[in-house]
């Protein structure tokens, strides 16, 4: 082998183990800069967390809250449209009772509020409060039943009776608002239940 050979032979061996240290080098580089950087996203990844869980949780909140009013807003909207429909009802079966003013069912209505208030006050001698426009009738049911009762009139247009005892210790309100009053929450109910299955 030449000298010449021998040169390039060593010079091509330089040259192949300094490409091979050059290429680790780099690939040493890389893997090194790669670490860093993911131990640098790391870093800031550990000092935002919890900002943003913070924020996560700030979210989460607000759209509960948001959640929370609507259902609120919402249960308002029915809560009203529910006391609409019960104040309607209210005033129509005031006006059906209004109306049949000086018919025998109005008068069985009328009598009935006196034997139920009667019954209560466990007495015969009664002060029996009522509308002007139910005065007669009143009578000739006091006179009907038998009762003896002193009778008040009032301006008030009430539909049905108050009756009190004699000496004013017990007092029964035998009036359509009165009941229509104790059953406020049944025609509610019902109200609430027609809504629903419609």
């Amino acid at each position: 082998m030449s000298e010449q050979e021998l040169t390039e032979r060593l010079i091509n061996g330089i040259i192949a183990r300094l490409e091979s240290e050059i290429n680790e080098w780099s690939n040493n580089v890389r893997l090194r800069a790669e670490a860093e950087l993911l131990e640098g996203v790391k870093a800031v990844i550990d000092k935002y967390s919890s900002t943003l869980e913070n924020i996560d949780k700030e979210l989460n909140m607000e759209r509960e809250y948001r959640l929370y009013d609507e259902m609120m807003r919402e249960k308002k909207e029915k809560l009203g449209i529910l006391e609409e429909a019960y104040a309607e009802v209210v005033r129509r079966v005031k006006e059906r009772i209004n109306s049949m003013r000086g018919t025998n069912d109005y008068k069985k209505f009328l009598r009935n509020s006196i034997l139920w208030a009667t019954s209560i006050i466990g007495s015969q001698e009664l002060v029996i409060t009522v509308s002007k426009a139910d005065e007669d009738v009143t009578k000739e049911l006091v006179s009907e039943l038998g009762l003896n009762a002193i009778i008040n009139t009032t301006d008030e247009d009430l539909l049905g009776v108050i009756i009190s005892s004699a000496d004013g210790s017990i007092r029964v309100d035998a009036t359509l608002d009165s009941r229509l009053r104790l059953m406020e929450h049944q025609i509610k109910t019902l109200l609430a239940h027609l809504a629903s299955s419609s």
